[in-house]
């Protein structure tokens, strides 16, 4: 999303998804090859072309590296894996208006579907409608899952749903409309049903957004409302998002509050610094159980369809749970096409 608020660019400019993530479109690519590394590869070298034809496409991501914790009162631990492995193919039998679209996870815990679902896209590209199983709209399509705001909403790219999602892409504002199962892509198990409303207005500087969540379930319903913005001030790409929920639950509601404060300097070509504030409150019925999380990431680009990322990240928690305490740093290479 920081590069969205750099550019001053909505999420369908760059993914096939309008909402962002998964495969990048023809635009999305270009960004990746010729703006977003240090060094581009000679004019005519040999890359593999996202478009196959004119009616297909394909793409894929692959994040491995080394994860280290210290957990106080616990040993320390590294471990080298894959972190995410996924597969994109889109076909396109009506080039402009139908898109049959996949995003297949294959690893680290076998595979399975992220995303699959036709795309309908008349008045070019100006009305959007999408069924089957994808990402909710929610707001930011932030690629760390482990995110406060992405946890407690328990909206992130885990947790897709199946169902139907219509949207409105104009010139400054973009909005979505979803009626799905509720389930996180699992088996229904009753009538009730999520719906999620978003709406974003975009500016080349600044942005600002808000969604609503319901889900109506047997084991009890979860509202949600969140605000998220986005400025660019000189080199510096802001991100904020500020979440509450309510789980209502036979034993009484259950509030909690979750925010975001992230900073991206592209101090140079190829290179970025990424500051994180998050804050947590998983139950406000409950003093003295908030959280916090600090994060310091440098991602580096050098040559295209390629990023290696460094970063850190302090968890200020309770004393009752020591994990909550915690210290992490990971090393991590990322190739994509």
């Amino acid at each position: 999303p920081y590069l969205a608020v750099t550019m001053g660019l909505k999420c369908v400019s760059c993914h096939t998804n309008p909402t962002g993530g998964g495969k990048r479109n023809a635009f999305g690519e270009a960004f990746a090859r010729e703006v977003l590394p240090a060094r581009t590869l000679a004019a005519g070298s040999d890359v593999l072309p996202g478009e196959i034809a004119r009616w297909l496409a394909i793409g894929g991501d692959l994040r491995a590296g080394l994860n280290a914790a210290d957990v106080p009162g616990a040993d320390r631990t590294s471990e080298f894996g894959v972190s995410r492995a996924t597969l994109y193919a889109a076909l396109t039998p009506i080039p402009g208006l139908v898109t049959v679209y996949a995003d297949e996870l294959v690893a680290p815990q076998g595979a399975s579907a992220r995303e699959a679902y036709a795309l309908i896209t008349p008045s070019a590209g100006r009305y959007t409608l999408k069924v089957g199983k994808f990402f909710l709209p929610y707001g930011w399509r932030l690629e760390d899952d482990s995110a406060f705001v992405r946890q407690a909403s328990g909206i992130n790219f885990t947790t897709p749903d199946s169902g139907v999602e219509a949207g409105l892409e104009l010139p400054r504002w973009s909005a979505q409309a979803a009626l799905t199962n509720g389930t996180a892509g699992g088996p229904e198990s009753d009538a009730g049903k999520q719906l999620s409303l978003q709406a974003s207005y975009v500016k080349p500087r600044w942005r600002i957004g808000a969604g609503v969540n319901v889900n109506n379930a047997a084991l009890g319903d979860r509202n949600m409302a969140t605000i998220f913005a986005g400025l660019r001030t000189g080199p510096i790409a802001w991100l904020a998002e500020i979440d509450a929920i309510t789980d209502e639950l036979a034993g009484g509601d259950v509030d909690r509050r979750a925010s975001l404060l992230e900073g991206n300097w592209r101090f140079t070509k190829g290179h970025n610094l990424k500051v994180t504030y998050e804050f947590l409150d998983p139950s406000r019925q409950t003093p003295d159980d908030a959280r916090e999380r600090y994060s310091l990431v440098w991602e580096h680009s050098p040559v295209q369809f390629l990023q290696a990322r460094i970063g850190w990240r302090s968890y200020h928690g309770v004393a009752a749970d020591p994990g909550s305490g915690r210290t992490e740093a990971f090393a991590e290479l990322h190739g994509f096409f």
